[in-house]
């Protein structure tokens, strides 16, 4: 039995225990490349692909600067995470942008956070606690579904070294407050400060250090608070750097792509929230589907009338009571309840919105807190009913280990991951759209006909749904169009890629794209007209013309083809139109085919 068997490991077993899971859990990791938001850290950032030479203007400018595909609309003006772009050109200085290196970090990182996981725990803050709780919360830990995105995603190594970085900073003051040494409380602050250059959630220590300390080392409250004074003093100097390096200007998002609450109103979005809040709960006790995006429209608006709101408001509610009723007796429970509201608040998107609804990369360190709990719950019942706990844990050890092995193969690259999450998250308009990126690509790459067929049909079907959730974002129209580009149906495409225009007219894909479609359907249209199918051609000139209106020689084709029909008219002002662009062009009705 699991109970009897860690009886006989000492710490250093079950510590290597720990490490050996957290390595073979993730080894499979080691066979992926590089997928979704990797493109923004590593595979398009031109900070990082300058490498060390590239850290002044990384420390000097917004996280995003750098990225290569960043529209400063959407995405500046809030994020200064330095330090993790620092680590990334580091790395791409000695090894390139190599998915096995980057993949390797990741896993080595994961596993020293768990070890300096269970040293704060087994160490510290439980050491007066069951023998078994730390082994028990970080293996817990180790296999949670959860956290894949942390691991599997080489852009999110933010986490796990923001993670890493608070461990060590909480484990150094309670070594200062132990022993009194300055060199500990240097150590601490500082391990904090870096923590915030690299993921601003790292903002939670302020508020976990006076809860461990009134928790776990029976401080008043008072002096907990006093505890964590210092590192509000460097929270509020990061926060100056921070105002002089990019200031605290953030930008409205005009798409809801990027502004998740845009189109809701303000009791719908704050229902929502909460509801958001709600299933950020149910993942951590059920994290299946799995999905890397909870987007427009995968988690519909409701009001504040709805059941679902209701629901989740007097659980939530209920949580918090429970917590405050608890607090002075310092039970665990209590405090879990608090670190997690704690470490959740920043991602709740109520006190400003991060740009997406929910995320399961937000969940990394909340997670400790029902990790935390479900150990507690473990030893509490094993002492009376030791079979059924054993078999309950060993269940759930097995289900949550197999779901992150195979989650972790869906993280392979950006054709695994959305093709899979496109089942997971159907009403997401971003996964749908990645879905058809991929089938089209997939399209392009095969020689087979039928295959490249089916591949294509699929790239409609997903782009359509994609466009269906939300009709406002251009690159849909333009992945769509390119669909059927490829499937020769060149009027079809002529649509999609004038609404992809009229959307972002400054794009320069779709604007190249929409001048290369006007003269195909030029071409088509000559064709038509040697064969002496009129109408088609003057189609084909009409919508050449729609796509790209510049072009003489397509105005005066397309009045020639009137002419050829007696509407003299539509010839005239297609005529007309050919001297406005080129005055001195040699209007000739009689010899308009030979142009």
């Amino acid at each position: 039995m699991i109970n009897k068997i860690n009886i006989l490991f000492s710490k250093r077993n079950q510590l290597l225990i720990l490490f050996v899971i957290a390595l073979g859990l993730n080894i499979n990791t080691l066979l992926n490349g590089y997928a979704m938001d990797d493109e923004v850290v590593m595979t398009q950032n031109k900070f990082v692909a300058k490498g060390i030479k590239g850290i002044p203007e990384i420390v000097s400018q917004d996280f995003f600067k750098g990225w290569q595909g960043t529209d400063d609309n959407e995405l500046s003006g809030g994020r200064y995470r330095p330090f993790t772009l620092v680590i990334f050109a580091i790395e791409f200085q000695f090894f390139g942008a190599s998915p096995l290196v980057s993949h390797l970090i990741n896993i080595l990182l994961f596993a020293l956070l768990i070890a300096l996981l269970f040293k704060l725990l087994q160490s510290y803050i439980f050491r007066e606690q069951n023998r078994n709780l730390a082994f028990i919360t970080c293996l817990l830990f180790t296999v949670h579904p959860i956290h894949t995105e942390v691991v599997a995603n080489v852009k999110s190594r933010d986490e796990i070294i923001t993670f890493i970085l608070l461990i060590v900073s909480l484990i150094t003051i309670i070594k200062h407050t132990e022993k009194r040494s300055i060199v500990f409380f240097a150590v601490s602050l500082f391990c904090f400060f870096i923590a915030l250059l690299t993921k601003e959630s790292a903002v939670i220590c302020v508020g976990l250090v006076p809860l461990i300390f009134y928790f776990f080392f029976n401080k008043s409250a008072q002096k907990s608070i006093l505890f964590s004074l210092p590192f509000a003093f460097i929270f509020i100097s990061y926060l100056a750097i921070r105002y002089i390096v990019i200031g605290f200007s953030i930008s409205t998002s005009r798409s809801v792509l990027n502004a998740p609450f845009l189109y809701a109103s303000a009791s719908e979005a704050f229902a929502t929230k909460v509801f958001i809040l709600f299933k950020y709960l149910l993942l951590l006790v059920f994290p299946f589907p799995l999905s890397c995006d909870y987007g427009y429209n995968q988690i519909p608006y409701i009001n504040i009338f709805s059941l679902q709101f209701i629901l989740s408001l007097s659980l939530i509610l209920g949580l918090i009571v429970y917590a405050f009723y608890t607090f002075k007796k310092r039970s665990l429970f209590s405090f879990c309840i608090l670190y997690f509201f704690a470490s959740i608040s920043i991602a709740a998107n109520f006190i400003f919105d991060i740009g997406t609804p929910l995320a399961e990369r937000m969940l990394f360190l909340p997670s400790l807190s029902f990790c935390i709990v479900a150990a507690a719950f473990y030893i509490k019942i094993e002492s009376r009913w030791k079979v059924l706990a054993n078999s309950a844990l060993l269940a759930a050890l097995l289900i949550f280990s197999g779901k992150t092995y195979l989650r972790n193969a869906d993280w392979k690259n950006n054709e695994t991951l959305f093709l899979a999450d496109v089942i997971s998250s159907p009403n997401s308009a971003k996964t749908n759209l990645i879905a058809a990126e991929q089938y089209i690509l997939k399209a392009k790459k095969t020689t087979d006909k039928e295959l490249k067929n089916e591949c294509l049909k699929k790239a409609v079907y997903y782009g359509e749904r994609s466009l269906k959730i939300y009709h406002f974002y251009s690159v849909t129209y333009l992945d769509l169009g390119t669909a059927y580009f490829e499937l020769l149906d060149y009027f079809k495409t002529a649509d999609l890629w004038i609404q992809a225009y009229n959307l972002n007219p400054s794009n320069l894909e779709t604007k190249n794209s929409t001048e290369m479609l006007s003269i195909i359907l030029f071409k088509e249209g000559k064709k038509f007209y040697t064969k002496g199918i009129i109408n088609n051609a003057i189609k084909c000139y009409v919508k050449s013309i729609e796509l790209s209106s510049g072009n003489a020689e397509v105005w005066y084709n397309l009045g020639g083809n009137y002419f050829l029909i007696n509407d003299t008219k539509n010839a005239i002002d297609a005529w007309q139109n050919v001297l406005k662009l080129a005055p001195n062009y040699p209007i000739k009705p009689e010899d308009f085919h030979k142009h």
